[in-house]
């Protein structure tokens, strides 16, 4: 993601002792892929630093509230960072006119609300850092029309954790954020003002700390707030409204385990609209009357919870949803709306912008008025963002081309099995390209699991698709627990996350064996947080002859991760149902019992291991338990540890590192290429 980074790794390039050492890529040993690789039919061998540091990256685009301007993620010196343009130039990627914002590197997407965001004056420009890992995010404003003045930190408060809520008044540089300065375990309401660079607090949670939601409304003022009707995380909670006389009345009642996700409030209207699944297995997207509480379903799927539902900018019903049954679609409520955006599609394939038919597009960013769009349109091969003016009906590309790549990615196809027991279950395969027959696999096992699943995704430059210009073909399978497909499928993984949810994953890799995608002698795990506790576990079971196993960030010691949670989590009624209670001597022996490092003595085959240092979620010390007992007893053992990330590897540089350890750890265990040592492995930080 380096703009300046090209021309130091062509400077680079030219030494010949790098050269020297960049000439270290090994061909595969699998003999299904030396037998493609003789037949010349396996594709290029793409350098790592086109996957984590991608020189012309651009996207995420944002038009501006009054829609005159753009907004994106870019790459900014050897760095991400942030620009702006006026739309009118919309078609000009680079070049005069383009301000860039030097952010470096940003939080993790969703974990505090929107990583970037126009504020209501189309003006000023609102992201979070999360300097060090540990998620304690900061919030920072940047004056687009002043370039070279200093960011302004919102919220430069050490070991406290803010998080971006909402814009404010139309037209204004206020904006709402909640934070737990005051009480770690609790999210205060605040609202600050970039004009006046001024902060002011809107409302505090009770003193049991009750209060675990905040609702603006469509006026921009606070209407609501949802408060537990007990003290214990997992109580039911209350969605109470704010009335003139500043006190509270009740809404509804809501149990522990259902949803009800208030997207918008209407109080002119009379009306909100959430998703819920209240009253049925899978989330529906409904429309509530304020006076009467009646309900209306909009939309809902048989098949999965609804993913989202997208809203015009400042008032309105919602004018279409996501969905992901196997490949993901967006359905159009307005559907006048779809009719144009329909049009735009067919403009951009006559304008050959598009490689194939679009399996998803949807608008991602709206200016105020609803008059132009930022389109993302996603094929198999590629995401394209597109600028959409419905007054004039032009259509302007945002992204660059990407046509001399053409053909080197893989597809993402979608898969379901019945398991032995009877349950269905979902998944996602990525082939090699050029090889035939059963070819090497990596089973990538997902987080979670609850609220997560596996998803399909455009080949592009990401780890899947690196994984299979490697050799190897990549499963992913939603093992029962995994969020997306209702209810019932998220509950039958309760308490068996190391029983049925592990065979779950195991019986999808021998879906993959009997349908000759996977290589039964060389297969490997790998996965992050609960999937990098999958991978121990797997390796621990030993359903299948797994060769190695990449475990990042995983737990090891379940109830160690449960006594250590975050103070900002309150959903410990979730952890209870699918792990048991901590404070139960019986069910804390379970977990103990259930934990890898209580059966490290069953791994023999080759393992990574990957921590942050300041993750929250899982300390450290689980991996390093897992390694020190490894070494002791002798086994093949690698240790990968990151002093300035968390959860997640964030930095380029280090994902640089990670990668090249996992391309070499797998071309020993599984024999697929390695491009070998990376250039941009010399830059300087």
């Amino acid at each position: 993601m380096l703009s300046t980074l090209g021309r130091l790794a062509a400077s680079i390039a030219a030494c010949s002792a790098v050269l020297a050492l960049c000439a270290c890529a090994s061909g595969p040993t699998a003999p299904a892929l030396v037998e493609a690789q003789g037949a010349s039919r396996l594709p290029p061998l793409v350098p790592i630093r086109r996957f984590v540091a991608n020189i012309d990256y651009a996207d995420g685009h944002a038009l501006s509230p009054d829609g005159q301007r753009l907004l994106w993620s870019r790459t900014v010196g050897t760095d991400i960072g942030l620009a702006v343009r006026e739309a009118a130039d919309a078609s000009r990627l680079d070049g005069p006119g383009i301000t860039t914002f030097a952010t470096g590197t940003l939080a993790r997407p969703g974990v505090s609300g929107p990583t970037y965001s126009w504020l209501a004056d189309s003006r000023h420009v609102a992201y979070i850092k999360d300097f060090s890992g540990d998620e304690n995010t900061q919030l920072f404003v940047v004056d687009t029309r002043s370039p070279d003045g200093k960011p302004w930190a919102v919220t430069p408060w050490p070991g406290v954790r803010s998080a971006f809520h909402s814009r404010g008044a139309p037209g204004s540089g206020r904006f709402f954020f909640t934070s737990n300065r005051r009480d770690r375990s609790s999210m205060d309401l605040f609202e600050a003002d970039a004009a006046t660079r001024s902060v002011r607090e809107v409302a505090q949670s009770d003193a049991d700390g009750r209060i675990v939601g905040w609702l603006i409304d469509t006026r921009q003022q606070l209407a609501g707030r949802v408060r537990q009707l007990g003290t214990e995380d997992g109580s039911d909670v209350a969605f109470e409204w704010r009335t003139p006389e500043g006190g509270w009345r009740n809404l509804r009642n809501v149990k522990a385990f259902d949803l009800f996700f208030i997207h918008r409030i209407d109080l002119a209207s009379g009306r909100l609209w959430a998703m819920s699944n209240i009253g049925r297995d899978k989330s529906a997207l409904v429309e509530l009357d304020l006076a009467s509480g009646r309900e209306r379903v909009l939309a809902e799927s048989g098949e999965v919870d609804l993913d989202s539902a997208q809203y015009p900018p400042l008032v309105g019903e919602p004018y279409g949803y996501a969905l992901e049954p196997g490949l993901p679609r967006f359905e159009f409520l307005d559907k006048a709306l779809g009719t144009e955006v329909a049009a735009a599609v067919q403009l951009a394939q006559e304008r050959k912008w598009l490689d194939s038919q679009p399996v998803l597009t949807r608008p991602s960013s709206s200016s105020e008025s609803m008059r132009r769009l930022v389109l993302r349109a996603v094929t198999g091969d590629e995401a394209v963002e597109m600028l959409l003016d419905r007054d004039s009906r032009q259509l302007t590309r945002l992204t660059a081309e990407r046509r001399p790549e053409a053909g080197l990615f893989s597809p993402v196809e979608a898969f379901d099995f019945k398991t032995s027991d009877g349950l269905t279950v979902h998944g996602y395969v990525t082939r090699p390209r050029g090889a035939t027959g059963p070819v090497p696999m990596v089973v990538s096992i997902h987080g979670g699991p609850w609220g997560v699943r596996d998803r399909w995704r455009a080949a592009g430059y990401n780890g899947n698709q690196l994984l299979a210009n490697r050799g190897y073909a990549v499963l992913e399978v939603n093992y029962r627990g995994s969020g997306g497909y209702g209810r019932d499928f998220m509950w039958a993984g309760a308490r068996e996350y190391n029983r049925a949810s592990q065979r779950d994953i195991a019986e999808g890799v021998q879906w993959a064996i009997d349908r000759g995608i996977a290589d039964p002698t060389r297969i490997a795990v790998m996965g992050a947080s609960f999937g990098g506790f999958s991978v121990l576990a797997q390796l621990i079971q030993k359903p299948h002859a797994y060769r190695c196993g990449i475990d990042l960030v995983g737990v090891a010691n379940w109830p160690r991760v449960i006594e250590n949670w975050p103070p900002f989590w309150r959903n410990r009624h979730f952890f209870e149902r699918f792990y048991g209670d901590i404070r139960n001597p019986v069910d804390r022996a379970e977990m103990l019992a259930n934990s890898p490092v209580s059966q490290i003595d069953r791994i023999t085959a080759p393992l990574l291991v990957v921590h942050g240092s300041n993750d929250v979620r899982v300390l450290r010390q689980d991996s390093e338990e897992v390694v020190a007992e490894l070494r002791r007893l002798g086994r093949p053992v690698q240790y990968l540890s990151f002093p300035d990330e968390g959860h997640q590897v964030r930095r380029w540089r280090n994902r640089l590192a990670l990668w090249r350890e996992i391309e070499d750890s797998l071309a020993g265990c599984l024999g697929g290429r390695s491009n070998g040592y990376d250039l941009y492995e010399l830059m300087p930080r």
